[in-house]
Order: structure tokens, then sequence, then C-alpha cells
């Protein structure tokens, strides 16, 4: 019994360190509900899940929130609102987690979307190789880029 009590205690510390990197990656249902709501609804909501709204580079039409928490790579997920008056919204993850990037990319037939188009734009000063898709209501992007580690965005608007 005492063997089992160390051994769990070993590794409940092997494992601690994993949890306090772990950052919430918000999931395509999410992004297109977080398309509704209002600038002070999001910030709420998005605070809440450990994100942390950068002032200095936000404006009056654009804010930018970063994750209170680094992955296991040392980066940091950054949500963006994007929305100038009497318009909807865009709303952009992005992430190091290709993980996440092919579970989108994996979920987007089953949730209507179709393949649109795709192209090659600068994002961030870095060629990425972006996808457009569309189901209706919503326009999605996905995208890939390499500036110091290898980024994987979202973009949803109406």
């Amino acid at each position: 019994m005492k063997r089992i009590i160390i051994i769990a205690a070993v590794a409940l510390i092997a494992f601690t360190p994993g949890i306090s990197r772990a950052q919430y990656n918000f999931a395509l249902v999410e992004l297109e509900k977080l398309t509704g709501k209002n600038a002070s609804d999001f910030d709420t909501y998005v605070m809440e899940k450990d994100y942390t709204i950068q002032s200095k580079t936000s404006t009056q039409v654009l804010k930018i929130y970063v994750s209170d928490k680094p992955s296991a790579d040392g980066k940091k997920n950054v949500i963006t609102r994007y929305q100038v008056p009497n318009a909807s919204c865009k709303i952009e993850f992005t992430t190091t987690d290709k993980k996440y990037y092919l579970e989108v990319k994996s979920k987007l037939s089953a949730m209507g979307f179709k393949l649109i188009n795709d192209e090659v734009k600068t994002i961030k000063g870095a060629q990425a190789q972006v996808y457009n898709y569309s189901n209706g209501p919503f326009q999605l992007s996905l995208g890939t880029y390499t500036t110091d580690a290898n980024w994987y965005v979202v973009e949803i608007h109406i």
C-alpha cells in the first residue's frame, strides 16, 4: 500500500509541469459563437479561459488576447477580435498546436464547410498557405506559417 502511494505521488509530481503549461484551445463551434458576442461579452469569455488583453497592441477595432500560460514549446496562443463599427466581427485564433489545427480541419466537412480556394498570403511577414472555406453564413480561413515557430491560424467571420 505504501509503495502505491509513493508511485502515485511521483506520478503526480512528474505530470504537474505539463498541467501548469496547458493552454486553452478554442473549439471551432466556440469560435463561431464568439462572432456573435459583443466586445464586453467576448472579453469576459476569453479572460475566463486564462487569456489577457494586450492593451498596448490592441486598438479600438482590434483586441488582442494572449494566453496566460505557455505551451510545451514556450509559445503562447493568441485570440483576436476585429470589428469595425456597424459590421460583423472576425475572430482569429493562432496556436503552435498542430494537432488542434488538424482536428479543426478534419471537422470542417461535418460542419458543412466547403473549400472555396487556397492562396499564398503574407502573415506577420512570413509566407503563409491559406485555405478558404464557407458553409453559407460563415467564412473560415485556415493558415500555416513559420516565424519563430510553426504557427496555425483559424479565422472565422459571418
